[in-house]
């Protein structure tokens, strides 16, 4: 990232950490980006992959016009038609931009020894379950 770009994101970042009911979802997203970097990686092979979002406050977070600006800057498409319901991570973006973009959430993310909250398991993909 550019620096003035990597700034505005950061702040993008920040300000949806602070909104109420966005940590989850963010979490949730990241872990969704490293689990997809990690499947292409071992697999050798790249297809989309829905959000499925499988809890209220993921759902809720989908319709949060700045988690969508998020999507949109990490790449991630919007449903292109009738047929999809859900956003996905498109094929041509490869596990290093995955992992770079779940490292910058998390770069900007609570302090993983802040409180109990943030030690639990983080958020499955519905591709794991």
């Amino acid at each position: 990232l550019q620096a003035p770009w990597a700034s505005l994101w950061g702040r993008l970042l920040c300000h949806l950490l602070l909104s109420p009911g966005l940590a989850g979802p963010l979490r949730w997203l990241q872990n969704c980006l490293q689990r997809v970097a990690g499947d292409r990686e071992e697999d050798g092979v790249s297809h989309p992959v829905p959000l499925v979002p499988l809890t209220e406050e993921n759902e809720d977070a989908m319709e949060d016009r700045r988690f969508r600006t998020l999507l949109r800057q990490l790449g991630l498409r919007p449903p292109a038609s009738e047929q999809e319901s859900f956003w996905r991570i498109p094929a041509a973006l490869t596990p290093q931009q995955l992992r770079r973009s779940a490292a910058s959430i998390a770069h900007h993310g609570p302090d993983p020894s802040g409180s109990p909250q943030d030690l639990l398991e983080p958020p499955r993909c519905p591709q794991d379950l």
